[in-house]
């Protein structure tokens, strides 16, 4: 019980930090989509603009690591890497059937679940 307890506040942490830092992210994603950008490439560089933040946050406060970076970053680039190549198959097909401003909010739930299982199936934030 007490391990789905603190797997619950780590999903609600996760949540928390990705509500945030999304939520922005869809701004400057609406605002180049807007500008003329295609969304494929708008939402990757919405993608990659996030990464080293959300790892600062993410290693901190989400997942309390109690690893050194250089086990981590690995980890991180590995969940992150799994979950560009899903954001950008989710927007391509997403936003086929959709306004791409619909589709992307999709795309954001459907890469946040990819990338928490990659983090949980990576033991991140856990020392060896």
């Amino acid at each position: 019980m007490t391990r789905l307890i603190t797997e619950i506040g780590t999903l609600v942490r996760y949540g928390a930090v990705g509500l945030a830092s999304n939520i922005a992210l869809y701004v400057v994603f609406v605002a180049l989509v807007w500008a003329g950008l295609s969304p494929v490439i708008a939402a990757g560089a919405c993608y990659a603009a996030g990464i080293c933040l959300n790892y600062l946050l993410h290693r901190r406060y989400t997942f309390r690591s109690t690893s050194v970076h250089g086990a981590d970053a690995p980890k991180y680039a590995l969940a992150m890497a799994t979950g560009f190549v899903a954001t950008l198959v989710f927007i391509a097909v997403l936003s086929r059937w959709m306004r791409p401003e619909i589709a992307q909010i999709l795309n954001i739930l459907l890469t946040a679940g990819v990338i928490y299982a990659m983090l949980r199936l990576l033991r991140f934030g856990r020392a060896p």
